[in-house]
């Protein structure tokens, strides 16, 4: 019997493509862990696919830098209480299903806040 197609992950680069300017962000295959570990540690935010729920199509968001994280997260729609520290590396992480979140620009604003692209969860 033939082994199924494993379901592809949801595109992200449009969603982090206006983050990248205000993050420190690089995207890491699964096989390139470590070196996400080493990118995250420094106080970057690493992403790579979570392969402890390939079901549920979500990616690992990693940082050693907490406050960086917590802003990365509302920035996505996700709630900054999901951060959870690593018991074996330093740094903070969670995981992101991105399937459940959409880029909306928000015009207005006032001074470094005028006409950001925020993301926020779908309803």
């Amino acid at each position: 019997m033939a082994r199924r197609k494993k379901k592809k992950l949801p595109e992200i680069d449009h969603l982090l493509k206006p983050l990248m300017e205000e993050f420190p962000i690089q995207f890491f295959k699964l096989q390139d862990i470590p070196k996400a570990v080493t990118w995250a540690e420094r106080g970057n935010i690493a992403i790579h696919e979570n392969y402890h729920s390939r079901r549920k199509q979500s990616y690992h968001v990693i940082s050693g830098n907490r406050d960086n994280l917590a802003r990365f997260c509302k920035r996505i729609g996700v709630d900054p209480e999901d951060i959870t520290a690593s018991e074996f590396f330093r740094f903070w992480h969670l995981t992101w299903f991105p399937e459940i979140t959409e880029v909306k620009k928000f015009p207005g604003g006032r001074g470094r806040n005028q006409g950001l692209t925020y993301i926020h969860p779908s309803r």
